[in-house]
């Protein structure tokens, strides 16, 4: 079975360590990409994306980047399904929950989004402390 990979070019603007910091080509395709999770779009449109440098490059160095298509599912798995997921499991408690309001429907949205806020405050508090290196994009070879 064949494996997915996101294959990209882009050129270093930043070395921090074993971390290095690419400035994307930027296609049409980019709109319709799924791996838009691991971009960051600069001021002047530019996307710049994070890597680990395994092979040792230099600033202004054009290289390739490669991103396995299991973790972009991955990742959007946690950032999108499990907060509706909870979204709507916490308006269903919620229903049961505020029976007696007269605003049932109301305070039902509101427990949900309370309950999906905080899943993002401990997905964002657990991702800062523990950087996870295996979900990262790699630098793969130079052009």
């Amino acid at each position: 079975m064949a494996v997915e990979e996101f294959i990209e070019s882009g050129k270093i603007v930043k070395i921090d360590g074993k971390f290095v910091d690419i400035e994307l080509n930027t296609t049409d395709a980019c709109e319709e990409c799924t791996a838009k999770l691991f971009c960051k779009p600069k001021s002047d449109g530019k996307k710049i994306i994070t890597a680990i440098d395994e092979i040792g490059v230099s600033i202004g160095d054009k290289v390739k980047i490669s991103l396995a298509g299991k973790i972009v599912f991955k990742m959007s798995f946690l950032l999108y399904g499990i907060p509706l997921i909870l979204l709507v499991v916490g308006i269903f408690a919620g229903l049961k929950l505020f029976d007696e309001s007269d605003n049932i429907e109301l305070f039902s949205f509101l427990f949900g989004l309370v309950i999906m806020f905080f899943y993002y405050l401990i997905f964002h508090l657990l991702n800062r402390k523990k950087l996870n290196l295996s979900n990262m994009p790699r630098v793969v070879g130079r052009i």
